[in-house]
């Protein structure tokens, strides 16, 4: 059976939530699993060296106007979030303590995460926020809770952090399959062109 598709992102990323839905086209396409890796983004960059590009103003500007293009070009609703960069690490621990026994169930909070973030501006980082969008996806508030603040989502999403680090992920979406490493949603058309052969 062929390998699946590891997508890493961070939830705190426009260009994961333009990503999102193209990716599990392609992977049904190909009949490629999708494996959603959450990170935390800052980090990986830090222990690779690299600068956040939002902390560069030239690139920042250029950024803004990107995010909403994008969008536009995936066919996205976008509002860009009142709080950007933010640290997604409730969202990440939430969905890796989900993803645990619900793969299903933890996908679905991240495809109701990312437009809550990018379309709605509703804050990610906080916890009643994010316990009422679980709630939406059937996620107890107790649990989610549990699953934010709690020592398996904190491993969890470690463990995934490092597994970027060592994977070489430089930034957010990051596509690896088959040993090869694709960067950004605009790299989707390359990635669906090497799972049809291309390049081999």
């Amino acid at each position: 059976m062929a390998g699946p598709i590891h997508f890493y992102f961070d939830f705190a990323s426009p260009y994961a939530y333009c990503a999102a839905g193209e990716i599990e086209r392609i992977g049904k396409e190909f009949g490629r699993a999708v494996e959603w890796r959450p990170i935390l983004m800052w980090a990986v960059l830090k222990a690779h060296g690299i600068a956040p590009p939002m902390d560069v103003s030239a690139k920042r500007a250029y950024f803004l106007k990107d995010m909403q293009r994008s969008a536009a070009f995936f066919g996205l609703a976008y509002r860009h979030p009142a709080k950007l960069p933010l640290s997604s690490h409730l969202a990440a621990r939430l969905f890796h303590a989900t993803a645990k026994n619900d793969p299903r169930l933890a996908i679905a909070l991240a495809h109701r995460l990312l437009p809550a973030f990018f379309a709605e501006q509703r804050d990610i980082s906080d916890e009643v926020t994010l316990a009422g969008l679980a709630a939406e996806v059937g996620i107890p508030a107790d649990a989610a809770a549990d699953r934010m603040k709690g020592a398996l989502g904190r491993s969890l999403l470690e463990t995934a952090v490092q597994e970027a680090i060592s994977a070489q992920v430089v930034g957010s979406p990051y596509f690896l399959v088959d040993g090869e490493g694709f960067f950004g949603a605009d790299r989707l058309p390359q990635l669906r062109w090497f799972l049809g052969g291309g390049g081999r």
